[in-house]
């Protein structure tokens, strides 16, 4: 009975683990040993690389709702599924179907994570965009298991030194003659083998079997049992021998680790940048939207300027060449326009990919960022618009002057818009204060002092402009009265005049004080401080660069080869050994052992270095290698120092840049108001074919260009400095993949060194600060 039970155990043991374990639980316990390995990599707060599952959150669009051991069968392309289901021409399998069959890729409905309006459109601003390519990104998931798959390469090489156990059995019924005993046999045989092997840090390698072997004869119920344990070691002395050797994988993979944390942690940081700040991401595409409206703003001025010229060629006041080149300049502009928008929508849909999503999804900016572009208050704005369309339709009266009851009602729309002109002038003041409350502050380490001379120079004078203008349109609207009541009959043709005169007037004043509320908006616009000198910055980059750090650690990974590759060299010396203690044959206990079915052998295996060609070889390659190592790594910290100063040099050269277009904007709009005014001014100080059009479209396509130029120097500047963060790899995320600030570290700038000169020259002198009256 005994016998029975141990042949249906030993069938028991082999059927358990013939059927092994669920796909889940291997894919967990991967999960459980490689985790833990990322996270040992933390040896420093600043290689924390935050999220590590590598399973994408259900609101993500590469979340896979399906069991990730059990995933239906895709849909397949139809050409190439007949090759999966008859290759060659053979019937294929029939299991593809067991798991179900799904008709989708991506999972439905994961647009409705995004939180899109009632109309389907998902608002972004910078932080909002962030967040979305983290959930969506496939660079950024595909980099994500790049690091998991680093630390799961390493448990198989960890693996190598644990005990590796093993089980085996192979049972077999034999049927042999026919008849009874003597000449028929049916046996049942069962071989069992359960031991473990282990290899040794050193390079040694132990086996230890227990091998089993029962035969049962159902004719002559008899029962064989046979049991040995086999204990072999064999350690090299020479070749292949020592920790150095043995363990150079384990090694090499240990520190491949790190590196690829380290890699992913400054991934993170770049990716970070490319959707926030750097070209193709938000604040680049905040640039192309100011300089779509900087050009819908030029075409609106090209309408209004096509519109006055036809109504002053009807005059008599404009000549058909200078119509034309109003319009050549309108088409232009229109061009523009279209050229601008189109090349927004490109990048829209450019950065849509970079997030993740289709780019058919429609999507609004929010564009907070571009207010303190916006050089005019909107009401503003609407109020010359109306005046200056109020304009036109006065002039368009010429030669037919209106009725009298239509000159009242026209006065009174008049005398009504002039009540809106003090409050544009009280916003324009407001402007004012900000700007001077900038002006009254500490000078900052970057400021110029004699900028700031100018500027002070500059604000008082527009300071008492506007004070002057406040008080001229309370003598606008008190003529507005006058001319009103002097309206009958016979003066209709004066009445017509005078009006002409008010509005000319008017719009002088308005105008004067939009440029004084542009030329404090345009200085209140800044930079941020950027305080980082060249020694400091370069020390603090080579010492806390991860990839500096990677490269440095690769040198020691090469040369580490060369000791490996050295003892390849060398001659084949193992000692070896064999122990084999086997049961005693005359009884059939499986544990019966006996002294003497025992062997024991110890001995020594010697093979000469005689064929060494293809080991010389990896050993010349690996002197080679290192000396490439020491290259790369010096390369790196070359091009680190490289980078570094040209980040400096182009901070420099932006902030200089983004002075100049100030200064260039400020002059640009002056240019445009006062080439405005010869047309519209209270005073006509055109000639017969002078250059008032080719002065007015000059200083239109300069104020466009300029103010073109101060967006694209700001948002730069913007991109520049956090290019040098990572350049520095001072930039520090939280564990969201967002800028952590109280963790981001610049280089120390000693105070006892005074203010570096600056590589550029000196900021341009400052614009006129008000347009001639």
């Amino acid at each position: 009975m005994r016998r029975h039970l141990l042949v249906l155990l030993t069938a028991l043991l082999a059927a358990t683990f013939v059927a092994g374990c669920t796909r889940s639980f291997y894919r967990l316990w991967a999960d459980r040993e490689t985790y833990p390995i990322e996270v040992e990599r933390y040896v420093l707060p600043e290689y924390d690389i935050g999220r590590i599952d590598i399973t994408p959150a259900p609101e993500s669009r590469l979340y896979d709702p399906t069991n990730p051991d059990h995933p239906p069968r895709p849909p397949d392309d139809p050409a190439a599924a007949v090759f999966m289901a008859r290759p060659n021409g053979m019937k294929g399998a029939r299991i593809w179907n067991r798991d179900g069959v799904s008709d989708r890729i991506e999972p439905e409905g994961w647009e409705e994570a995004l939180k899109p309006d009632e109309k389907g459109v998902v608002k972004l601003d910078q932080d909002r965009s962030v967040e979305v390519a983290l959930l969506n990104s496939r660079e950024y998931q595909t980099a994500l298991e790049a690091v998991y798959l680093a630390a799961l390469n390493l448990t198989f090489d960890r693996f190598e030194f644990d005990l590796h156990w093993f089980g085996r059995n192979g049972t077999l019924f034999t049927h042999n003659g026919s008849g009874s005993f003597p000449t028929e046999t049916n046996t049942l045989t069962s071989l069992t083998d359960v031991g473990f092997t282990r290899s040794l840090a050193a390079g040694g390698q132990l086996a230890v079997d227990f091998a089993n072997s029962v035969a049962y004869e159902f004719v002559g119920r008899t029962t064989q049992v046979k049991s040995n344990i086999v204990l072999t070691f064999m350690q090299p002395l020479l070749r292949n021998a020592g920790r150095y050797v043995r363990l150079e994988t384990l090694t090499q993979d240990e520190r491949n680790v790190l590196y690829a944390v380290r890699d992913f942690g400054h991934f993170r940081k770049q990716f970070w940048a490319n959707v926030a700040i750097q070209s193709g991401g938000y604040q680049d595409l905040l640039l192309l939207l100011q300089t779509l409206r900087n050009n819908e703003a030029n075409l609106k001025r090209q309408e209004e300027n096509y519109r006055l010229y036809k109504e002053l060629f009807r005059a008599g006041r404009a000549s058909v060449v200078e119509v034309d080149q109003i319009f050549q300049g309108l088409q232009q502009s229109r061009q523009a326009v279209i050229d601008a928008r189109v090349n927004f929508e490109r990048s829209l849909d450019a950065f849509k990919l970079r997030l993740g999503v289709p780019p058919r999804l429609p999507v609004e900016l929010d564009d907070a960022l571009l207010n303190q572009f916006v050089l005019v208050d909107p009401g503003t704005e609407k109020l010359r618009a109306e005046l200056d369309s109020f304009q036109q339709d006065r002039l368009k009266e010429i030669g037919e002057p209106p009725t009298v009851k239509s000159l009242e009602a026209n006065f009174a729309k008049l005398a009504e818009s002039s009540k809106r002109v003090p409050e544009a002038l009280d916003k324009a003041a407001a402007d004012l204060a900000k700007w001077g409350r900038r002006i009254d502050r500490p000078a900052l380490p970057n400021d110029d002092p004699e900028q700031r001379e100018r500027e002070q120079t500059g604000y008082q004078s527009a300071k008492k402009l506007l004070a002057e203008i406040a008080a001229d349109v309370i003598k606008v609207q008190s003529a507005i009265e006058q001319h009103r009541k002097l309206v009958t009959e016979q003066t209709r043709k004066e009445g017509w005049e005078n009006i002409t005169l008010d509005v000319k007037n008017l719009l002088a004043q308005l105008d004067t004080g939009i440029t004084l509320q542009a030329q404090a908006r345009i200085y209140l616009i800044e930079l941020p401080d950027v305080d980082v000198r060249e020694p400091e910055a370069l020390a603090f980059a080579k010492e806390n660069r991860f990839d500096l750090q990677n490269r440095k650690a690769l040198v020691t990974d090469f040369w580490r080869k060369i000791w490996v590759a050295a003892n390849q060299l060398r001659g084949d010396l193992n000692i070896v050994s064999l122990v084999n203690v086997g049961t005693d044959p005359d009884h059939t206990r499986p544990f019966n052992f006996a002294a003497e079915a025992t062997n024991v052998s110890v001995g020594l295996q010697f093979e000469g270095p005689l064929n060494r060609l293809a080991e010389r070889n990896e050993y010349r390659k690996s002197l080679i290698f290192y000396q490439v190592a020491r290259r790369a790594y010096m390369g790196l910290s070359d091009q680190i120092e490289f980078d570094i100063r040209q980040d400096l040099r182009q901070l420099a050269r932006l902030r200089t840049s983004f002075e100049i277009s100030r200064m260039q904007l400020l002059s640009a709009a002056n240019q445009a108001e006062n080439s405005r005014l010869k047309l519209v001014g209270p005073r006509d100080r055109r000639t017969a074919n002078d250059t008032t059009t080719l002065d007015l479209l000059n200083a239109l396509s300069n104020l466009l260009a300029a103010r073109n130029a101060l967006t694209a120097n700001y948002i730069n500047f913007e991109q520049q400095r956090i290019q040098l963060l990572l350049d520095l790899e001072s930039l520090q995320l939280d564990a969201r993949g967002f800028p952590d600030a109280a963790r981001t570290r610049m280089p120390a700038v000693p105070t006892d060194l005074p203010d570096p000169s600056g590589e550029f020259p000196p900021t341009p002198s400052a614009a006129p600060g008000t347009p001639q009256r």
